[in-house]
């Protein structure tokens, strides 16, 4: 094993030796622990601490060339693991499944190898299609039941953060341990600490406490090896990447062709590298709440930066409970809740959390859904959340044509196309008018082929990267991986409640708001191209589209149930804000006489139709609003996910997304009335051509409310009946 040691040490340097920066570590606040706690050797682990803070490709692969045979021993340690539990597994298969022990010994496996494949693992632990459904329920514990390192290093740490003359201080009943050379302090840090976790994650663990002023609190205090574990895990990850660069350049003659795989490794590391900044955190889940104050009902912790630093964060403790502990209907609604958020964040806030599992999710007592965990963060360019939120429209409506062009936009598909006949041969370039055409009939085939093909994110990525990508040059950006591993994570959350779960369909009003809200010069001529042609004649069939996209109507004629967020929602919310400039230009531009005509024509039918069920809903809401109250829902009872036969689970609301909604209506009465006044006075200098709209927009205004009063009427009919029903 020496030998073997020291050749995998001579590679290592070989690939990470640079020139090495001069780093000047920053001085710390208080004298650093040393020696020995516990599992920690604080000694060796004092170098890694400059180290902290912004993710530096070279100054972490400087630092690990003067340490290769760290570096060596960690390719051993991870590549004996994976053999050995990989060998487990297989000797285990005979056994019977109650008597398997080879669940644990995986979870057990993963944990041992530190934040990184904790990471990995937790994503998988949401895949049962990818990893098997045993493989799935081992991985799960480790969302909140991570391998946890010992109270008196955790203990000692907090300590030293703080300045503490020793760990004792920290709260009545917490062991001293008078050897640590501690400033001195006279009072206890907090009221109340206990002395065993409540939660244990990858890169640290969670205390619950209380303040001198009677606040419950969650103490999280980071592991005192997870910056080294970090650095190395990364460094062995570059060794392994130029290693393969080597081979193929020996084994085909030529460099290896990675595309961004290099860049891809960097960007997660620079995630975990942030994930170890409690302060960055802080002001993330502050900014990631300001974000969605509109949807009310996102939460986060309060932070109390006055007992936190950048290794130990307290915050307020959470009055609710994980997934585990709810039951069916709550955790559904939880699940709904975590997706919307995720999706609204993905096409319009472009500030997106990237670990979404169940152990950062809570449902809180109000009915919000409560994140936590704020280090993995992702950023979203507008250009890019809007051809997102094409790409969901796309998607949904099995459009191939146009997804594909989002893939090559977005950078998923090169430029030009690159396309071989068979693996091994290759690329050549393709014209993009030839190459889409040709992907988009592979894609389509492919998706028809794959079960979920149109309604699981998770067969989308299988198809691109298990099948297309034989064929197709493309690479994953960077930006998208942390996405990607978002969504992965939150379709197999709903998955557990809802197995005909479709993303895109719960996805879809965030995204009509984006495509109805461009902010780029092309996403503005892209809305006006599809809704009206060079005449400024509307484009009848993208309108129908349109509303057929939408998830019905809002009144109970229409519907027992029906999405929060629906097609009316969305053009309210987008005419009455500050975004909404291209589509409220699109709407004053178009041609009246030409949208009267086809309104009131055999075409006009189904629009005609859910004017009257929003015209019966406002009526029946605002004169008899108590029937508006759902019954009860039973909380073990099935439920759907879908957004057009949502779960209908009263959710919560802020007085922050309240103004806003109130803001937004009375900007759009005043749109309305602008947009009426405007074509009112155009038809009227328009001759008898305007006075024929005009008498055509008075039919279809009387036939809408015709409409709107049987449907009324219809409504209390069925009310009568069941309350006979009832009495009887």
């Amino acid at each position: 094993m020496r030998w073997a040691a020291l050749a995998l040490a001579a590679v290592a340097r070989a690939v990470v030796t640079q020139p090495k920066p001069t780093v000047t570590p920053p001085a710390p606040a208080v004298a650093p622990r040393t020696g020995k706690l516990g599992e920690f050797d604080f000694d060796k682990l004092a170098p890694y601490e400059q180290l902290r803070g912004e993710f530096d490709r070279e100054k972490i692969l400087g630092f690990m060339a003067e340490r290769p045979l760290v570096v060596a021993k960690r390719l051993g340690v991870v590549a004996s693991t994976f053999k050995r539990t990989r060998d487990a597994w297989e000797a285990d298969e005979a056994t019977a499944p109650e008597r398997r022990t080879r669940g644990g010994m995986l979870r057990d496996a993963i944990a041992s190898l530190g934040p990184v494949s904790v990471k990995v693992g937790q994503t998988l632990s949401q895949r049962p299609d990818l990893v098997g459904e045993e493989a799935c329920e081992a991985l799960k514990a480790l969302q909140t039941r991570n391998a946890a390192f010992s109270n008196e290093a955790a203990f000692a740490y907090m300590a030293d953060e703080f300045g503490l003359e020793h760990p004792g201080l920290l709260a009545p009943g917490i062991v001293a341990d008078p050897s640590a050379p501690f400033r001195k302090t006279d009072a206890h840090w907090l009221a109340s600490l206990e002395r065993e976790p409540a939660a244990v994650a990858s890169l640290g663990q969670v205390y619950r406490g209380a303040t001198h002023g009677g606040q419950d609190v969650a103490v999280k205090v980071q592991r005192p090896d997870a910056l080294r574990t970090v650095a190395v895990d990364y460094t062995c990850f570059a060794v392994v990447w130029a290693l393969v660069e080597k081979w193929w350049a020996w084994k085909r003659g030529a460099a290896f062709d990675n595309g961004d795989i290099g860049e891809v490794v960097d960007t997660v590391a620079d995630g975990i590298f942030d994930e170890l900044n409690y302060d960055l955190e802080a002001v993330n889940a502050a900014e990631f709440k300001q974000s969605l104050d509109f949807l009310g009902f996102v939460d986060v912790p309060t932070f109390l930066p006055e007992l936190s630093t950048s290794r130990v964060l307290t915050t307020e403790w959470i009055k609710g409970d994980h997934m585990e502990r709810l039951g069916r209907r709550d955790g559904a609604l939880m699940t709904q809740l975590a997706v919307e958020a995720c999706t609204a964040s993905l096409v319009l806030t472009g500030f997106v959390h990237a670990d979404p599992h169940e152990g950062n999710l809570m449902l809180q007592d109000d009915g919000k859904v409560v994140f936590l965990d704020f280090g993995l963060m992702s950023r979203v360019d507008g250009d890019i959340m809007e051809s997102f939120a094409t790409g969901i429209r796309a998607c949904l409506a099995e459009d191939y044509g146009t997804l594909a062009f989002v893939f090559q936009k977005v950078g998923f598909l090169t430029t030009p196309l690159e396309f071989r006949e068979a693996p091994g041969v290759p690329y050549r370039d393709v014209a993009d008018a030839e190459g889409l055409a040709q992907f988009e009939d592979e894609l389509r085939s492919a998706m028809a082929a794959t079960e979920g093909g149109s309604s699981r994110f998770g067969a989308l990525a299988e198809v691109l990267n298990g099948k297309l990508s034989k064929r197709w040059k493309m690479f994953t950006p960077p930006y998208c991986l942390l996405l990607i591993r978002t969504f992965l994570t939150l379709e197999g959350i709903a998955a557990q409640v809802d197995p005909d779960f479709n993303i895109y369909e719960m996805s879809l009003p965030w995204a009509l708001r984006r495509s109805l809200a461009p902010t780029s010069p092309q996403g503005v001529a892209t809305l006006r191209g599809s809704l009206l042609g060079d005449d400024n004649r509307v484009k009848w069939d993208a309108i129908l589209d349109l509303v057929q996209d939408d998830g019905g109507g809002s009144s109970e004629a229409a519907s027992d149930v029906q999405p929060e967020a629906d097609l009316g929602e969305a053009l309210t919310a987008v005419v009455g804000s500050s975004g909404g400039a291209a589509l409220r230009k699109t709407m004053r531009d178009i041609d009246a006489a030409d949208l009267a005509t086809k309104l009131v024509g055999p075409s006009g039918r189904v629009i005609r139709r859910k004017a009257a069920l929003e015209l019966c809903g406002a009526i029946d809401r605002k004169l008899m609003p108590a029937h508006r109250e759902p019954p009860p829902p039973n909380p073990d009872g099935p439920v759907s996910l879908s957004a057009k036969g949502g779960a209908q689970i009263s959710r919560a609301t802020s007085p922050q997304s309240r103004r806003l909604a109130a803001r937004q209506r009375k900007w759009q009465r005043k749109v309305a009335r602008f947009l009426v006044a405007y074509h009112l006075r155009t038809q009227l200098a328009g001759g008898l051509r305007g006075v024929a709209t005009l008498a055509k927009l008075a039919w279809l205004g009387a036939r809408v409310a015709g409409g709107a009063v049987r449907q009324l009427v219809a409504l209390q009919v069925r009310r009568a009946g069941k309350r006979a029903g009832f009495s009887r």
